[in-house]
């Protein structure tokens, strides 16, 4: 018995990190794609526990052709589970550096798998969709 407690804790010290990590706390590296009729954002970003967080990534607008490259600080905050949202809803908050773009958000919920994060947001008055997609890196 006590040669598989020890094997039992031997192997859980080979689980990476990101595989016991809580679904409550993002903190880590992550790059997330958000595609919705008007919009493709791409962006990578390293997040803090202390709901802080660092972003680069691009801003394509799909009716325009225009992009952004942007960067800068953020935060992120959790909302409390709900009917629709069990585990909560994240939101990332963009703050880009350079003047070249406004404040955005992200929204992404928890996969059930801590390396994924999702959402899709079906919006009833236009009839469209935004996808957005996470993958811790590392």
């Amino acid at each position: 018995m006590a040669f598989l407690r020890t094997l039992a804790t031997a192997l859980l010290m080979l689980v990476p990190s990101w595989a016991t990590a809580q679904v409550n706390n993002p903190a880590g590296s992550w790059r997330c794609i958000v595609n919705s009729e008007v919009v493709t954002i791409d962006v990578q970003m390293v997040v803090a526990p202390n709901q802080q967080l660092q972003f680069q990534g691009s801003i394509l607008y799909l009716h325009t052709g225009r992009a952004f490259n942007v960067w800068g600080p953020g935060r992120w905050l959790l909302s409390p589970p709900d009917q629709a949202y069990p585990a909560g809803l994240f939101r990332f908050q963009m703050q880009p550096s350079g003047g070249n773009h406004a404040i955005f958000s992200m929204f992404a919920a928890p996969t059930g798998d801590p390396r994924f994060l999702g959402n899709q947001f079906f919006n009833p008055q236009t009839g469209t969709t935004t996808n957005t997609r996470c993958q811790r890196l590392g």
